[in-house]
């Protein structure tokens, strides 16, 4: 079992790169910023009731100034709830129009209430909505003692955290930016409502604040705790005051409760979708900076004043009461930077040929409405860098992406690879990524030529760039391709993108960022081979591999029932799985070598075939032809282009699509259902859904050596 510390210190470093630092001024001005707020008047009378009650004098906070040498954190920090009620209070008394939204509790050992099973949060201190706000007594004269929290709070009311350390150490310093990662990733991943969330950390009066969305992870600079009070003193005013939309809260997203449950209610045009039970797909959701992709099974609500539900929050729709719709529609709720995905499906069609479209189409979503959410009049985007932002290195060569909020409903509700656990349905979804219109005679045999999906990609100038288990989809016996909203055209590509995809199903050579099969340097392209590190951008035949893997991983994470595969062989299949899932957006040398080495296949059926018979571990040789592939298009070195990059000429073809599609099709012939055991033994990332132990004999064939066992696990 990983510990707690340990993930933590995962998610800080998986993050990196995704960092931006700036003043904790610009800090304030761009993500704690409200007018009425942040008036220097309301400062003024704010810091003169500190230093009236005894908080504050010319040397900074009293209570850090007399710190005593025995006491711990929860001495030390425990001046931050007196210090907060006193400014309640100064600024209520100032301004009357001024209503309390937060209450702060310190909570070092209480853990928070997640809807999420597993998800467990204990920072030092939050900053939690209180559902009455405009009846938070505030005590003309606090206590001195500040009574630690009883019971735990809704993570959906969190409207702040902060972790605090008693020494400025290095080890202290890392520790709490750990715990503050670890934090806020739990609470973007749990409440699909959230669209930020704020924090701050202390280390003695070491202090920064933090802001983590969808865009990037902000931290301000370092600021002594008594030097510069007042940047503290507009951070509290802002979380005790600022509405939820302010501090992070999607405002077209009123929260419902149905039958005693918690219940997500998405806002779309002038309706109202309700989800029903648990995402059909939230794995992007579990990264900060990103899509944060929820695709939902939901029932539209229609107003009616004697409608059953009734939603709660200032909704652009304006009605209270509603009744449920009786057809259930699927909703994608996603942060884009750029095309939506019903835009990119009409770039792609519209290169094709009638029948080419028409086919196309057919694995496309069925698009019902797709629209920017729109709030007050303006679209819905991340906030905007500050000024006088430093950049990690790493991102020096990325913009500062702005997202937009994008909301989809169609109509087709899907089952994705994770939720498969039918072979033959993978099998099926992979033929369909690869094909995609059957016309004009080959021969007397197969009569038609395939043109795969991807081929036809290849044909409208675009790559996908994100094949992944989640927009892999399988629907009344065909498969679908979805999430195109990375898709890109070929002749745009740069070595400077950022990457995209999820990193179990990503191409080898996209994850090291450079060409595995270079031919070797002459003297003739000694000179080019010295801009080598300008080479790399993705291609058509990095979509085709994201097949592969998707293979592999069903290979690995899905074990067919009968008979019973021994212990060993699970296990073997479980540390094999360890080598090659679960890692990093850069990959590891394990999948490198499984495209690189000139005897993978060898090694995988080694493991796999304690498990799997012969014929089902034929498309293992697919990584001969991928070797093969990647060797050709290289022949002809990279060209620099108009637009400065870098990229492959016109190499590419139909061929090895039709090799992949041979090898699939040749194991869906073979096969008949094969239906995957539907309790999860560890090897993977998502269990499969229940209603799948039905006991399914496998086909008579003469392919099929009847005495290997037939079992992948989850």
């Amino acid at each position: 079992m990983v510990r707690q510390s340990e993930m933590r210190s995962r998610i800080k470093r998986d993050n990196t790169d995704n960092l931006i630092e700036c003043s904790p001024r610009a800090f304030l001005k761009t993500y704690a910023s409200n007018k009425q707020l942040r008036s220097k008047d309301l400062r003024n009378v704010v810091m003169n009731a500190l230093k009236e009650g005894d908080f504050l004098d010319d040397n900074g906070w009293i209570s850090f100034l007399n710190m005593g040498k025995g006491q711990n954190e929860n001495e030390t920090f425990a001046f931050l709830g007196q210090v907060i009620q006193n400014i309640t209070r100064a600024a209520t008394q100032h301004d009357e129009t001024l209503k309390p939204q937060a209450v702060t509790c310190p909570s070092p050992t209480a853990t928070s209430q997640h809807s999420k099973p597993g998800s467990r949060l204990f920072p030092d201190w939050i900053a939690a909505f209180n559902v009455l706000s405009s009846s938070i007594h505030v005590d003309a004269k606090p206590s001195t003692d500040v009574a630690p929290r009883k019971k735990s709070v809704k993570t959906l009311d969190i409207a702040s955290i902060a972790e605090f350390k008693l020494k400025d150490t290095t080890e202290k310093i890392i520790d709490n930016e750990e715990k503050m990662v670890g934090a806020a990733k739990q609470l973007l991943e749990n409440d699909p409502c959230r669209e930020r969330i704020l924090g701050f950390t202390m280390e003695k009066k070491r202090t920064r604040f933090w802001d983590f969305s969808r865009c990037a992870i902000t931290v301000s600079e370092p600021f002594d705790l008594n030097e510069k009070p007042e940047l503290l003193v507009d951070f509290l005013l802002f979380v005790i005051f600022a509405k939820k939309h302010e501090i992070g809260f999607d405002p077209t997203m009123p929260n419902i409760s149905v039958g005693g449950e918690d219940c997500s209610c998405y806002e779309l045009g002038n309706s109202l979708c309700l989800t029903v039970g648990s995402p059909l797909s939230g794995e992007a959701a579990y990264e900060m900076v990103g899509r944060a992709t929820r695709v939902w099974v939901v029932e539209v609500l229609f107003p009616d004043s004697n409608g059953d539900i009734e939603v709660d929050g200032d909704i652009e729709v304006g009605r209270t009461r509603f009744r449920r719709g009786v057809t259930r529609r699927v909703l994608k709720d996603v942060w884009l930077y750029g095309l939506c995905e019903r835009e990119i499906q009409s770039s792609i069609l519209e290169k094709l040929g009638a029948k080419q479209k028409t086919k196309l189409e057919e694995h496309f979503l069925t698009f019902i409405m797709e629209e920017v959410i729109i709030h007050k009049g303006e679209p819905k985007r991340t906030l905007k860098k500050p000024s006088r932002t430093e950049v990690q290195p790493i991102m020096m060569s990325r913009t500062h992406m702005l997202r937009k909020h994008v909301r989809s409903v169609v109509n087709e509700e899907c089952e994705n690879l994770y939720q498969l656990t039918d072979f033959k349905k993978a099998l099926i979804c992979w033929r369909d990524m690869i094909i995609c219109t059957s016309f004009c005679q080959l021969d007397q045999l197969i009569k038609l030529t395939i043109i795969s999906g991807l081929d036809l990609f290849r044909i409208a100038g675009f790559i996908h760039r994100d094949l992944s288990g989640g927009n892999t989809l399988f629907f009344e016996g065909r498969g679908i391709i979805s999430d195109l909203e990375y898709s890109k055209r070929y002749n745009e590509v740069s070595s400077h993108d950022p990457k995209t995809g999820a990193p179990d199903f990503m191409a080898a050579e996209y994850q090291a960022n450079l060409f595995f099969f270079l031919p070797s340097r002459t003297d003739a392209t000694a000179e080019l081979f010295k801009l080598q590190d300008e080479w790399f951008a993705p291609h058509f035949v990095h979509d085709v591999e994201s097949i592969y893997w998707q293979y592999l991983w069903f290979l690995h994470n899905r074990i067919p029932k009968t008979p019973e595969p021994s212990q060993s062989a699970l296990e073997k299949v479980k540390r094999q799985a360890g080598r090659y899932f679960g890692h990093s957006i850069d990959g590891n040398q394990d999948r490198f070598e499984v495209i690189r080495n000139e005897t993978s296949d060898i090694k995988l059926r080694g493991v796999l075939e304690s498990i799997y018979c012969p014929l089902i571990l034929q498309p293992l040789d697919l990584s001969i032809t991928l070797r093969e592939e990647y060797r050709r298009v290289v022949r002809s070195l990279p060209m620099k282009k108009s637009d400065d990059a870098w990229r492959l000429g016109d190499v590419f073809n139909g061929d090895i699509y039709e090799k992949f599609l041979g090898k699939l099709q040749a194991v869906l012939d073979a096969y008949s259902v094969i239906t995957v055991d539907a309790a999860s033994r560890g090897t993977g990332k998502v269990a499969p859904l229940n209603g799948s132990n039905n006991l399914q004999t496998l086909p008579h064939n003469q392919n099929l050596d009847r005495s290997h066992p037939k079992r992948i696990e989850n």
